[in-house]
């Protein structure tokens, strides 16, 4: 679960590693996570599109809506991993 700067709390899938679309479920998105500059473990922002610097890993989900608004990029105010 991630919650993004502007309050908007969602839920997904987090994987460590790069994915191609053709493996996202019908109906659901992918985005990319970038860490944070001096700590690699720390989420830092949620991209809509592919993240080169400082990838962390990426999050599948239902569409985020408003992030068009937010230029495609949102900042990461907290995170919680949960095993189901």
């Amino acid at each position: 679960m991630h919650k993004l700067d502007d309050g908007v709390t969602m839920k997904g899938v987090y994987l460590d590693l790069r994915i191609t679309s053709e493996t996202v479920p019908a109906g659901k998105l992918w985005y990319q996570i970038r860490h944070c500059d001096n700590d690699w473990t720390e989420p830092a922002t949620l991209k809509k599109g592919c993240v080169v610097v400082n990838f962390m890993g990426t999050f599948v989900s239902d569409p985020i809506e408003g992030l068009e608004e937010w230029g495609n990029e949102a900042e990461i105010e907290g995170y919680e991993f949960h095993d189901e």
